[in-house]
């Protein structure tokens, strides 16, 4: 009987670990997907942000918070100009194309407040010219509950070299790649 008991509390100690094995595993699965869907609510915002940007700038205030605040590197923007930009763009390029790669690298999500961090990388051609106008930066968005829905109160991108742009392929090429 003795070994009996010692054999079951053997198995059982085992049992509860790989029990608690699972449960831990499983939990980080859940944590994970639930952290993904709350960052992603923020993610479709940016991605419906970017949809209008090249072909209806004049919505994109629609997005954004009352106490807005925009800086791109180390200089404030402010959002009727970039709105202004978007227009002229349109006018002068035929064709325009906008496309946004970007990569969630952090994030957190509140009841009222939340907020993205972002590695995107910005590519904008045209039929009437020749290049490709490419801007890598990591991106900070803030966003705050108005209502119903999600507004952007923070904007803050820090530019970074493109390494993906080869000399040849660019005119700026230098410009996103100093060489110090």
């Amino acid at each position: 009987m003795l070994t009996f008991l010692i054999f079951f509390w053997r198995n059982f100690k085992m049992k509860r670990f790989l029990f608690t094995g699972m449960v831990f595993i499983i939990s980080l699965v859940i944590s994970n997907n639930a952290l993904a869907t709350d960052m992603d609510v923020y993610a479709n915002i940016l991605k419906k942000l970017d949809g209008i940007a090249c072909t209806q700038p004049e919505k994109l205030p629609d997005f954004y918070g009352k106490d807005l605040v925009i800086l791109v590197d180390d200089k404030r923007a402010l959002l009727e100009n970039r709105v202004k930009d978007y227009r002229q763009m349109m006018a002068d390029f035929r064709g325009l194309k906008c496309q946004v790669q970007r990569q969630v690298l952090s994030g957190h999500a509140g009841n009222k407040v939340g907020y993205i961090l972002v590695d995107e990388i910005i590519s904008i051609t045209s039929k009437s010219v020749d290049n490709d106008e490419r801007q890598h930066s990591v991106c900070n968005y803030s966003f705050i509950k108005e209502g119903s829905s999600w507004k952007i109160t923070l904007e803050h991108c820090s530019s970074l070299p493109d390494y993906s742009i080869n000399p040849g392929d660019d005119a700026l090429y230098y410009f996103h790649n100093p060489i110090y």
